[in-house]
């Protein structure tokens, strides 16, 4: 995944695209080009206009179109739009499209790159790294990468979720404890949009705490499905971030646990976190020379991954 969003990247920039203009103002940056246009519709649309894309959006190549709903907030507006022009470019370039092809499944492989992709525009990574610091992906680093950026909580979900070491998900959850978005890594199935997830003790105990601020954690959180199960006990952090909540759960290596080992039954993912890092310290990449997270590297990799992608 890393390296077809690189590859995406690359593209853009070929075609005379400027990835910080993106970050910034991406309706600002799409307005001026010539060779993709951008609609806004209302969030309820005709038939012949209805949007098929896994985010409140579409794209239509005849001509190239990013469509956009307006009834979410300006931050999801902007995530959505760069998840319509992700389908653009890799509908429209070559490389990109026969990576999706050879994919075992295609439509998820290719919905999952204009997530990332979204993701990485708008969360840059040297400002992923400035709120990591030695604990890692938390919901103390979400709800500051929401603060310091014009990114909506689907895509530091997708960013953070990038960036765990165990199989774990990060997802956005309504004042009634309902999923609105989830990502995740590994072999953890993520939450459906819609689902209640009010049985999950971490989410019950987040709704209670509303208003008071500050992070929840606890060790005996778990995905509700709509089968009816639950996933494996899984370790959990929360945290409000304005009127949303941001919920991240491990199975294991939690990374703001000193120790957080894989409970029974739980299949492991890699090694344990803290075998590989037992003292978790940042580390400089020697291709870019930025300070980033352990996490931001393969195991003996001098370089991060995204460099090495």
């Amino acid at each position: 995944m890393a390296a077809q969003v690189a590859a995406m990247i690359a593209v853009w920039c070929r075609r005379d695209g400027d990835v910080e203009a993106l970050t910034l103002d991406a309706f600002d940056a799409l307005d001026q080009r010539e060779d993709v246009s951008v609609i806004r519709v209302p969030e309820f649309v005709p038939a012949e206009a209805q949007l098929d894309c896994s985010v409140a959006g579409g794209y239509r190549d005849t001509p190239p179109t990013l469509v956009v709903t307006q009834s979410m907030s300006v931050r999801r507006q902007h995530f959505t739009l760069l998840h319509e022009l992700g389908h653009h470019l890799q509908r429209t370039d070559l490389t990109l499209g026969e990576a999706v092809l050879m994919h075992p499944e295609p439509d998820l492989f290719e919905e999952a790159a204009c997530d990332a992709f979204a993701a990485r525009v708008l969360l840059p990574a040297d400002m992923v790294a400035s709120v990591l610091g030695a604990e890692g992906p938390s919901a103390r680093s979400a709800v500051e990468l929401f603060t310091l950026s014009n990114a909506s909580r689907a895509a530091i979900s997708v960013r953070l979720a990038g960036l765990l070491t165990s199989a774990g998900v990060v997802a956005v959850l309504d004042e009634t404890g309902s999923v609105t978005f989830a990502a995740s890594r590994g072999g953890l199935f993520p939450p459906r949009r819609t689902s209640d997830q009010t049985a999950n003790p971490l989410v019950r105990t987040m709704l209670e705490r509303r208003g008071e601020g500050g992070i929840v954690t606890r060790n005996d959180a778990h995905i509700r499905y709509s089968t009816g199960g639950t996933s494996n006990t899984l370790y959990g952090q929360a945290a409000w971030a304005g009127d949303r909540m941001i919920m991240m759960m491990v199975e294991e290596a939690a990374p703001w646990l000193s120790y957080s080992p894989p409970r029974d039954g739980t299949a492991m993912f890699g090694k344990m976190q803290v075998e590989e890092h037992p003292e978790p310290k940042t580390r400089t990449c020697e291709g870019c020379w930025l300070v980033k997270h352990p996490a931001q590297f393969d195991i003996g990799a001098d370089v991060c991954k995204e460099c090495a992608a």
